[in-house]
């Protein structure tokens, strides 16, 4: 019987490439997908909602109860320098602190909050000591999360009008 000196090890053969090319290719994108969506996974909406059966409904009870005592005001948001002035106006007495949340729709690292502090005339103040690009989405409400104004900001806009959700 002869041998075939000439032949080629198996690493140098063509249908052994043709072969266990196309799996090892998916194998390895199948890998760095999985390795890029757990570094750079969607983050979390945080909002009033609730799972009802097999529904999810959005629970807008705070912001009616910030209509029943007739909160309203404006936000004024200086982007570059990241100062936040609310003044607000209502039927009962107003805290002296407020929780501001400002949540990017599609960048967490973008989400801000703060903590309002009342001066003397009334006007609620804080400093983000951040630039605040793009648009967000905004939740105004004490610390104790009795009433909730929410809404939302667009890029270019500087003053917001702070009106509660009406209804229900």
């Amino acid at each position: 019987m002869a041998r075939d000196t000439d032949a080629a090890p198996w690493y140098r053969q063509f249908w052994f490439w043709f072969v266990f090319a196309p799996p090892l290719a998916s194998i390895v994108l199948g890998l760095s997908l999985l390795a890029t969506a757990v570094i750079h996974g969607d983050s979390l909406v945080a909002d009033n909602y609730e799972e009802v059966g097999r529904a999810i409904h959005k629970n807008h009870a705070r912001e009616y109860e910030a209509a029943a005592l007739e909160i309203d005001g404006s936000m004024v948001l200086d982007r570059e320098q990241g100062t936040i002035t609310v003044r607000l106006d209502g039927r009962s007495e107003l805290p002296d602190r407020l929780l501001l949340e400002l949540s990017h729709p599609t960048h967490a690292e973008r989400d801000l909050a703060v903590e309002l502090q009342r001066d003397a005339s009334g006007i609620y103040r804080a400093d983000a000591q951040r630039r605040v690009d793009g648009r967000h989405y905004v939740r105004l409400q004490p610390e104790d999360g009795s009433w909730l104004l929410a809404t939302e900001i667009d890029a270019g806009e500087r003053e917001l009008t702070l009106t509660p959700r009406r209804g229900g």
